[in-house]
């Protein structure tokens, strides 16, 4: 890795919540041994093979990380990776393969190295080991969120919770199609495209050459909200 390599990449590296809080000295050791990697957009990447060898994050791009039935071909996103995320992070914690898929959204770069190194400086380097946990942590509440979304909430719920949760985080939700949308909240395109409809009507969105932006975050927390006061008062008004 070049010096340009390096500079490049340190400022991405503290970005990251697997680095968080890490010595630069200790990110300068780190990065001789990361080997970088470029797939294109709407590709099946990081296959299990891959992933239980080597642990992948994420420098530019987005990922969606799918679960999908074998029978039907019924899919859900269980999470959208972006720049500073870490896509195989259960395979490097218990080390069995995963089980999911991955795909690119857009042009996508990741560093990686074999599981087995990466293993080696969580044992080297408490700080790191303690953010991987925080990150880890991170992680499993995103997925409780999603399990409690698809057990309780309607769709048109689920649809405003998705757009809160990406309102100021990255990875965002532009330049996806409303068939994307649908696999995150577990429904599917016609329903997410009526929704959208909706929330324009009432003027919570505005869409434009693939840009969706929230333009009135009062009504979109209300509409997040009145669901669950609906259930807490009885009144289960789900279309």
């Amino acid at each position: 890795m070049t010096t340009a390599d390096t500079a490049q990449l340190l400022p991405q590296l503290r970005a990251s919540p697997l680095f968080a809080g890490i010595a630069d000295d200790v990110l300068l050791d780190l990065l001789p041994h990361l080997h970088r990697h470029t797939w294109g957009k709407r590709q099946q990447i990081m296959p299990a093979t891959q992933t239980a060898k080597r642990f992948y994050l994420l420098t530019a791009g987005r990922v969606r990380i799918e679960a999908e039935h074998p029978e039907s071909g019924r899919a859900i996103t269980l999470c959208l990776l972006g720049p500073g995320d870490g896509h195989n992070l259960v395979t490097l914690l218990d080390g069995k393969a995963e089980t999911v898929m991955a795909e690119t959204l857009d042009e996508t770069t990741a560093l990686y190295a074999p599981l087995d190194l990466w293993r080696q400086w969580l044992d080297d380097y408490p700080d790191l080991r303690h953010a991987a946990m925080r990150y880890a942590a991170a992680r499993l509440r995103g997925l409780h969120e999603l399990a409690e979304d698809l057990a309780l909430h309607d769709t048109s719920t689920r649809l405003a919770h998705l757009l809160l949760r990406h309102l100021d985080n990255e990875p965002n939700l532009d330049n996806l199609v409303h068939e994307d949308l649908g696999r995150m909240i577990g429904s599917v395109r016609v329903v997410v495209n009526r929704l959208l409809n909706r929330f324009r009507h009432e003027g919570i969105i505005e869409t434009e050459a693939g840009q969706l932006r929230v333009t009135d975050l009062e009504r979109l927390l209300h509409k997040a909200e009145r669901r669950i006061s609906d259930l807490c008062h009885g009144n289960d008004r789900t279309p």
